[in-house]
């Protein structure tokens, strides 16, 4: 795809974002992040990496949290912004980075999530873990989803096509994958065809490498960097801890200082 049809698709495809994930359950996620968020006493400000175009930070400032959101994509944070302005949202503020490469101005965060397996997306997560000590304080909570291994091997990557319809533009996304055990990950390739009045205007492929991890190994990273895992829970069903049903797992954990 050139230069020219990868700005078309960006622009477009970003518009359709949130109708493409607007059966995620954004309310109940956010609800079991606000109960995890019992394990800090005392909470100021959150920081959310990945936010994407804010579903969780915009739901989670409703319940009077102050947050900073990190996204690396213009696209997003443009939609984010109009989403926060039409709601009046004002205890919400956006920043370009790169959450592998944080350079925010010394503060320090009571909270870190990485929502929407962000996690899966980095690529050396110790040193992350590592970098991200300067932007916590003790006893500050790192909560974020990931897939584990048991529930990817059980159950591997489905085909799955899907259409999306919005005024005069249809977006139709097939993704398809395979388990690469060699490197723990998960490697996807998404086809995308935007069509404008039934006719193609864009297409792209797209190539994503997402990591999963041993739940044990995990542990050990994130010991490894002074933090400390409170628990692992299953995503989908509260209190009941990881499955082979479900890829997705919260890890709740802290800073020792």
């Amino acid at each position: 795809m050139d230069n020219q049809n990868t700005k078309i698709f960006k622009s477009f495809y970003s518009e359709f974002y949130d109708l493409i994930y607007e059966n995620k359950s954004y309310e109940d996620e956010c609800n079991r992040i606000i109960e995890f968020l019992r394990y800090k006493k005392n909470i100021d400000n959150i920081l959310e990496l990945g936010c994407g175009t804010c579903g969780h930070s915009m739901i989670l400032s409703k319940n009077g949290y102050n947050i900073h959101a990190i996204d690396q994509s213009d696209e997003m944070l443009e939609i984010a912004s109009k989403k926060l302005k039409k709601e009046n949202i004002l205890n919400v503020k956006l920043f370009k980075e790169n959450i592998e490469n944080l350079k925010l101005n010394k503060f320090s965060y009571d909270v870190i999530l990485l929502l929407f397996n962000v996690v899966g997306y980095i690529k050396n997560l110790s040193n992350f873990f590592l970098s991200i000590k300067k932007f916590v304080k003790k006893d500050s909570l790192i909560i974020f989803d990931f897939w584990h291994d048991n529930g990817v091997n059980f159950e591997g990557p489905k085909k799955i096509s899907k259409t999306f319809h919005k005024k005069n533009l249809e977006l139709i996304k097939k993704s398809s994958g395979s388990v690469n055990k060699k490197n723990d990950s998960v490697e996807i390739i998404i086809n995308t065809t935007l069509k404008k009045q039934k006719k193609i205007i864009s297409q792209s492929d797209e190539n994503h490498s997402v990591k999963y991890y041993n739940i044990n190994y995990l542990n050990q990273i994130i010991s490894s960097q002074g933090f400390e895992v409170i628990k692992f829970e299953d995503f989908k069903n509260a209190g009941n801890l990881p499955n082979k049903k479900n890829w997705s797992v919260y890890c709740i954990c802290k800073f020792l200082g």
